[in-house]
Parts: structure tokens; C-alpha cells; sequence
């Protein structure tokens, strides 16, 4: 009965508020005393017209976006893992992927940013286009054990995997297939 009472008495400033903004109803709630279900009852009741929220999203103010796009300048920012992405943002998982999805929408950030799962493949690749090593010995070094096709998947994904910075000899190939033969016999 109360809450009746306290809308009929402020019927006229409700309408108005209804017609007029794109406030939610909890948050109108909020502003006239009462629960949001029994503003939206109220607005059920009248066939009340609201308008529509604008479904802009700005850019330029959004903090979060900014970071995002300053993460994408960074060379080989698309083999950045979510998890590195997270930490450097300071907002949860949930937040930043719509924020990233517009970005890629827009095409702000690259299509493949943030896309890494894996934090091991992320120092896999960090090794991998800092130090020369052999691809088997990076995928030892991180706990991956065959890094060698995670590089062929990314490639046959379109995802720009520059050659090792490692080049393999004659003799120390035929070494390490025959180290690995040996290896899958046992």
C-alpha cells in the first residue's frame, strides 16, 4: 500500500521521468523511494513509451580503450597473452572484452590482439623473437611440448610468425631428428 501512495503522489514527476529519460528502473526506483519492479509496474500500467538508450560508445574518453590501443602498438602485440592483458588494464576479464571487441570492430587493434590463451605460448613467442635458440629447446624451456606446431597452427591462422632467429645447421638437424626418433621409440 506504501508504495502505491508514495507513486500516486509523485505520479506526474514519474511519467515525466519515464517518457523523458533512459534511466533504468532500479535507478528511478532509487530516486522516488521504492523497488524497480514496482516502477516498472507502474510503467506497464500506463503503457508508458520510454526512448531508447543511445548505444554510443566513446573511444577517445574510455580509459580502458586507450590502454587497449597502446597495448596494440607494442611489436608483436598480438602474441600478448589475456592474462598479461588484464595486468596491465587493472580490469577484470568480463570489462575489457567488450571494450576490445569494438576496437577490433573499429579497427583500432589488430583482429588477432588479445586472441593469445596460453601465458606459456606468450614466453614461448617472447623467446622466441628475442633469443636464438632452437624452436624445440624455447618449448623445453616454458613447459610446451611441441612448440614447433603451435607456430605451424598460428601460421595457418593467418597470425604473422616470422622465421626463428635460429638457423639450423645440417649436421645439428639430422642430430636432433634422430635425438627425437630415439626419443619416440622409447
Amino acid at each position: 500500500m506504501a508504495r502505491g501512495r508514495i507513486l500516486r503522489d509523485k505520479e506526474d514527476d514519474l511519467l515525466k521521468d519515464l517518457k523523458e529519460s533512459t534511466l533504468s528502473y532500479k535507478k528511478l526506483g532509487k530516486q522516488y523511494g521504492v523497488s524497480g519492479q514496482a516502477i516498472h509496474a507502474f510503467y506497464k500500467r500506463h503503457r508508458i513509451k520510454r526512448p531508447k538508450r543511445r548505444k554510443g560508445h566513446k573511444i577517445l574518453e574510455c580509459r580502458l580503450c586507450q590502454k587497449l590501443i597502446q597495448i596494440n602498438k607494442k611489436p608483436h602485440s598480438e602474441f600478448i597473452s589475456i592474462q598479461t592483458i588484464v595486468k596491465q588494464t587493472g580490469e577484470p576479464v568480463t570489462k575489457y572484452s567488450h571494450h576490445l571487441r569494438i576496437l577490433r570492430d573499429k579497427g583500432l587493434v589488430d583482429e588477432k590482439f588479445g586472441r593469445l590463451r596460453s601465458k606459456r605460448a606468450e614466453k614461448a613467442y617472447q623467446i622466441y623473437f628475442t633469443e636464438r635458440l632452437p624452436i624445440c629447446r624455447i618449448g623445453w624451456k616454458v613447459g610446451i611440448k611441441n612448440f614447433y606446431s603451435l607456430i605451424r597452427k598460428h601460421r595457418e591462422l593467418g597470425w604473422n610468425v616470422p622465421a626463428s632467429l635460429y638457423v639450423y645447421g645440417v649436421r645439428k638437424r639430422s642430430r636432433i631428428q634422430s635425438e627425437i626418433q630415439r626419443k619416440k621409440q622409447r
